[in-house]
């Protein structure tokens, strides 16, 4: 199960960089918070969502069923093309965004889930995490 995550430099270019979940985590831990969920369906042709930065402190985006397509502006990984299993966590609050798109015409089903305003529990989770990541706006 790939993470990647979206995030923006301080010159304001999108950068993604795959991550993992942070060893030393457990089960009985307290949740993280979150502000709510929702569910995703994205049905009909191909479709192409213009560059657009994440809203108020981002969000975990799993896909369940589909593919989904993220590009972003600058450095070495530019696009990544998710499917089941696979996950997307959304953090470019600022800066140039990232653009995200349906690459055929089969139904994308997604659980979103949106951050609190909590920087540190959301960095510590994963290992891998970029440095240079702009915190939430």
């Amino acid at each position: 199960m790939p993470i990647h995550v979206v995030y923006a430099t301080p010159e304001g270019r999108s950068r993604m960089k795959p991550v993992t979940m942070a060893g030393g985590l457990s089960y009985l831990d307290p949740p993280r918070p979150a502000l709510g969920w929702r569910t995703v369906i994205w049905e009909g042709l191909a479709f192409t969502d213009i560059f657009h930065t994440a809203r108020d402190f981002g969000s975990l985006q799993t896909i369940l069923e589909g593919r989904l397509t993220i590009t972003v502006t600058d450095g070495d990984l530019r696009r990544v093309t998710g499917g089941p299993g696979d996950a997307f966590v959304f953090v470019d609050t600022t800066g140039d965004g990232h653009e995200a798109s349906r690459p055929d015409d089969a139904t994308l089903c997604a659980i979103n889930i949106r951050f609190a305003d909590d920087w540190a529990a959301l960095t510590e989770t994963f290992d891998g995490w970029p440095e240079e990541a702009v915190p939430f706006a």
